[in-house]
């Protein structure tokens, strides 16, 4: 009989083989640290204690993403993208002459915003 464990991700051989969630990267790291930190005076219990409050006091994975200043950007261009192309046709509709001049307007101070901040650096 073979022993599949290693094939989900979250079991203990998977962890132990460095594959999954990250979990091993992250001790491999803490421990490797510790190590070196504590090059003479070493102890391996004391440091898994360690990391035990290391780990449980660092933030989720999913909060530090969404917590990146990358990731506001981006939320802010998808929602801008969808606003933009639920009014536009909508007003456009009613006020194609207004429309298209405040597109153009937009056009136009957005090259001048970027030319601008080309010229600055």
């Amino acid at each position: 009989m073979e022993d599949f464990d290693y094939l989900a991700p979250e079991s203990n051989a998977a962890w132990l083989d460095g594959s999954g969630d990250g979990r091993f990267e992250r001790y491999e790291r803490f421990y490797r640290e510790e190590r070196s930190r504590q090059s003479e005076g070493f102890d391996l219990e004391k440091t898994n204690e360690e990391y035990v409050e290391w780990a449980s006091s660092q933030p989720g994975r999913l909060l530090s993403i969404m917590s990146a200043p990358w990731f506001g950007r981006v939320l802010v261009a998808f929602l801008s993208v969808y606003m933009g192309t639920r009014l536009v046709p909508a007003l456009a509709s009613r006020l194609p002459i207004a429309t298209g001049g405040l597109l153009v307007i937009i056009f136009i101070g957005l090259r001048v915003f970027h030319w601008r901040r080309r010229t600055r650096k």
